[in-house]
């Protein structure tokens, strides 16, 4: 679809997982790279992975634990799904399992030598004229409607209100509104228990390329100390993401960080400033950056949705 709407070209995902603590970068599975974690510590992981314990988890801790075994549950699957879904990973069913793949063979080969590149996104496709014209090409095939906002959906009689009063009748309606949104527009309601969702505040951050910063496209981050999960780099997917003037020598660097919050708790304005006095001076700490030229903090309000495990088909917090 994106190569029939615009000019794309292939990108490989640099996905690493980055212990600060100990300066440590892994690549993407962490369980197919026990070999970077050191002899013992990846012979006690292949030992748990080797002989996991039956039964069907009904968290998520407790999927993880099963498929990877305590040792990296502890190292890193722990830490990080407790930042990453905001302190909810004892809590939820497992979710999204093909992210964290389970290969024995691989895990083997990986703690001994080096493995193939496997996971949901090993490529993924970038328009080479920047990510708005892949937008702009879809507009140009649809009637976009600009400056309209819908209020309500009147679901029984099939039509939409905007903010200024008027409606337009609709035969299909693809929203890609959270739900909880869509429930509240609509003036629908269910009886069954809400499942729990974050909300991600995210830094975007122009700075002073440091000397140590490295060159992937996103890092995850189960040990910091300012409490974000993630680190990703802009301007490591295409130069297009630093200003024109710093392109050709590459000197900046354009980054986001995200943090979780339980659903809907947006922190103060103060909070935030803390927050990213923190996050400005760990990653300074670290040599990804040096002088911060702009921060701009952006809240996702619906983020991440999550279940709560079931029980013979009712569910339960």
């Amino acid at each position: 679809f994106i190569r029939a709407a615009t000019a794309g070209k292939n990108l490989p995902a640099a996905l690493i997982r980055f212990f600060a603590g100990q300066n440590l970068y892994v690549p993407y599975p962490l369980q197919n790279h026990l070999g970077y974690l050191g002899p013992e510590l990846a012979a006690k992981a292949l030992q748990e992975m080797l002989a996991p314990p039956t039964g069907q988890p009904q968290t998520m801790a407790a999927a993880f634990s099963q498929n990877f075994g305590p040792t990296l549950t502890e190292h890193f699957f722990g830490p990080f799904h407790n930042l990453y879904t905001a302190g909810l990973w004892t809590r939820i069913a497992p979710q999204d399992g093909y992210k964290s793949p389970v290969n024995i063979a691989l895990a083997l080969q990986g703690a001994f030598g080096q493995t193939p590149p496997v996971g949901y996104n090993v490529t993924f496709i970038y328009p080479e004229a920047g990510l708005n014209t892949l937008a702009q090409c879809m507009a140009e095939r649809c009637q976009v409607n600009y400056g309209n906002q819908v209020v309500r959906i009147h679901a029984g009689q099939k039509t939409v209100e905007f903010a200024d009063g008027a409606r337009l009748p609709y035969d299909a309606l693809i929203s890609t509104l959270p739900l909880n949104k869509m429930l509240t527009m609509t003036g629908l309601a269910v009886i069954e228990p809400t499942d729990p969702y974050t909300s991600v505040l995210v830094l975007n951050i122009g700075a002073i390329r440091g000397p140590q910063c490295p060159t992937d496209h996103w890092l995850y981050n189960p040990d910091t100390q300012a409490g974000f999960h993630r680190v990703g780099f802009y301007s490591n997917v295409d130069s297009s993401f630093l200003p024109k003037s710093a392109q050709l020598s590459n000197n900046r660097v354009s980054i986001y960080v995200e943090r979780a919050y339980p659903g809907g708790e947006q922190p103060a304005t103060e909070a935030v400033q803390t927050y990213t006095a923190a996050v400005v001076k760990e990653l300074q700490n670290w040599g990804f950056i040096g002088e911060v030229e702009v921060v701009d903090p952006t809240w996702i309000d619906v983020a991440y949705t999550w279940a709560w495990p079931t029980r013979g088909g009712a569910a339960r917090p």
